[in-house]
């Protein structure tokens, strides 16, 4: 049998995006509705075409009487159309009370743990999902009312990793069209038409509204939804381009700023917050935005998690008590903030001083400290250590004399071997790759 116009349209859809290639095993999530019932039969159409094999997953999310109809009619159409199907049943209803998630949130979790399991137990390469423009447009004014970014829109995609979507770019009046063109039956979930529920007040309430005002808003929304798209794309680009400008250590992440943009310095900062498990918001963007300019600052984005700027660095960091002074007085490994020190008899280190262990101390920067006639505070600002390094730079001294400053100051009589004196070692500065790119800036300047 030839294919009908929209048929072909959906062919040339999956081949422009390249949603499958030859010989894939397909699964496809068939809920018993009108949108992958139809998918169902285009894909069954098609399949000569795009030489693949098919089979069905359905999931009975036991939250309405109306499921045992629907888990026989998918029963049905399988047998009938001799497509193997995968079934089950989950109750969603005490899943989210346990969780204490809203039902929408929840079926979709049990939703796709099930077809994952199914694609593994089937052997499919692909899931295929309903999806269609409205859908998306749904979505995306879902997610404009509660507030995201731009590339928050990017919320579907035609293809993503195993998950495709044939339809997506069709409104549903054309799906409907195909069904009964074709005479295709499916089975109705009275909720959809419950405005309790987000996605159906934004379907039966917002939309037809919109609509009024753009009859063809579901493809002005799509626009936007490409445009997003491109620029989640760029910014992909940006952290691939920027990887190497990020630090991690292991309660902070320093990103070197040096050349970028304001736009490339916001998105780098969200990315590196992801491991923090934060996410910025807008008045905090506004807010740093409008302090990158300044050399120094700091802003608190959580009780816990604190962003700092020092120079051309940000650092972002959790929140967390840090040693003051160690005593150095017994052959050792001494742990000051992250600097590892060892007092020993041998030179271990490039990085090193012959001390008296009976009058050394480690410790932090004090208000008034000076180097000679020297303010310690300019000492830092002429070797641009940044601010929020300040504080935890260990600081040696000989009886309230500061000898050395590691990756700032070293006083060299104290590199010079004396009777009974040992060597204190540093082993480990793990803020030794920001201090040297300052320092080779600190020439440039």
């Amino acid at each position: 049998m030839p294919l009908d116009q929209f048929e072909l349209k959906v062919l040339k859809f999956i081949e422009n995006h390249q949603l499958i290639t030859p010989n894939s095993r397909v699964l496809v999530a068939l809920s018993g509705g009108i949108d992958s019932v139809s998918l169902l039969h285009v894909l069954i159409k098609l399949r000569k075409f795009l030489k693949i094999e098919l089979c069905a997953a359905h999931l009975n999310h036991m939250i309405r009487e109306s499921a045992l109809r629907d888990e026989e009619f998918v029963k049905d159409l399988c047998n009938k159309l001799s497509v193997k199907l995968y079934i089950d049943r989950v109750d969603v209803p005490a899943f989210c009370a346990k969780k204490k998630i809203g039902i929408e949130e929840g079926a979709r979790i049990l939703r796709y743990e099930f077809f994952e399991r199914v694609l593994r137990e089937s052997g499919s390469d692909l899931l295929a999902l309903g999806h269609n423009l409205n859908d998306l447009a749904e979505t995306i004014l879902y997610r404009l009312a509660r507030g995201t970014s731009f590339t928050g829109l990017v919320c579907m995609y035609p293809k993503d990793g195993y998950k495709i979507r044939p339809f997506l770019y069709f409104k549903r009046q054309q799906i409907e069209s195909y069904a009964k063109q074709n005479f295709i039956s499916h089975v109705e979930d009275e909720t959809n038409l419950d405005t309790s529920y987000t996605r159906n007040y934004i379907r039966h309430r917002i939309l037809p509204l919109l609509k009024n005002l753009n009859d063809d808003v579901e493809n002005t929304l799509r626009q936007i939804h490409f445009s997003a798209i491109l620029l989640k794309d760029h910014i992909s680009g940006i952290l691939e381009r920027y990887a190497d400008r990020i630090h991690n250590f292991q309660n902070r992440i320093i990103l070197d700023l040096d050349g970028m943009d304001k736009f490339e310095i916001v998105e780098m900062i969200k990315f590196c917050l992801e491991k923090f498990h934060v996410q910025i918001n807008y008045r905090q963007i506004d807010r740093i935005v409008s302090s990158l300019d300044k050399s120094s600052w700091a802003v608190d984005l959580t009780k816990e998690i604190r962003v700092s700027k020092g120079f051309e660095f940000i650092s972002i960091e959790t929140k967390r008590p840090f040693v003051e002074e160690l005593q150095i007085s017994f052959e050792g490994t001494y742990n000051f903030n992250g600097w590892i020190f060892e007092l020993s008899r041998e030179i271990k280190s490039d990085d090193y001083i012959f001390v008296d262990p009976h009058y050394t101390i480690i410790r932090t920067r004090k208000k008034g400290d000076r180097v000679f006639n020297e303010k310690l505070k300019d000492i830092f600002i002429d070797s641009r250590v940044p601010q929020f390094l300040r504080d935890e730079i260990p600081i040696v001294c000989i009886q309230n004399q500061i000898i050395w400053v590691p990756g700032v100051y070293l006083n060299n009589s104290f590199r010079e071997k004396k009777n009974n004196l040992l060597v204190l070692n540093l082993l480990n500065d793990p803020y030794s790759c920001i201090l040297k790119e300052r320092s080779e800036r600190r020439k440039k300047v």
